[in-house]
């Protein structure tokens, strides 16, 4: 299934409203996006973000991570055993894609039809991991 999210898609329009959908949302009742912090960009935090995911809403395995250029190089300087994206792929199970628009404060995990360009489709199927200061 195709994704939603092209070429046209403006990363930083996407997660600025991704991150205003939190679950925790005082006084909302709608869906929200799950939304995490992170320490720093490893292979453990973002187990972490599938965990909290996939116990919230989403389903397993049909999940996406989207990536920075500059987050995905962490993971394989920081990663003995992951190399490009694909062994990110092996090592957590899940597809991922490295888009050069996307903030390196930010890894997405999400279904390919919860978003349709900057627009939240389905936000109980985002999860949205906010990275600290990741040096």
């Amino acid at each position: 299934m195709p994704s939603r999210i092209d070429a046209e898609t403006d990363f930083e329009d996407l997660t600025a409203r991704i991150r205003t959908q939190s679950q925790q949302a005082p006084g909302s009742d709608t869906e929200r996006v799950t939304i995490r912090s992170l320490e720093a960009v490893r292979t453990a935090s973002l187990e972490t973000l599938l965990e909290a995911a996939e116990s919230e809403h989403l389903e397993p395995g049909e999940l996406v991570f989207l990536l920075s250029r500059a987050n995905a190089e962490r993971l394989c300087e920081r990663e003995s055993d992951i190399d490009a994206v694909d062994d990110l792929e092996m090592e957590l199970g899940r597809r991922g894609r490295v888009e050069d628009g996307m903030p390196d404060d930010t890894v997405l995990l999400l279904h390919p039809d919860a978003v349709e360009g900057t627009e939240l489709i389905e936000p109980e199927a985002i999860a949205c991991g906010i990275v600290g200061t990741d040096g």
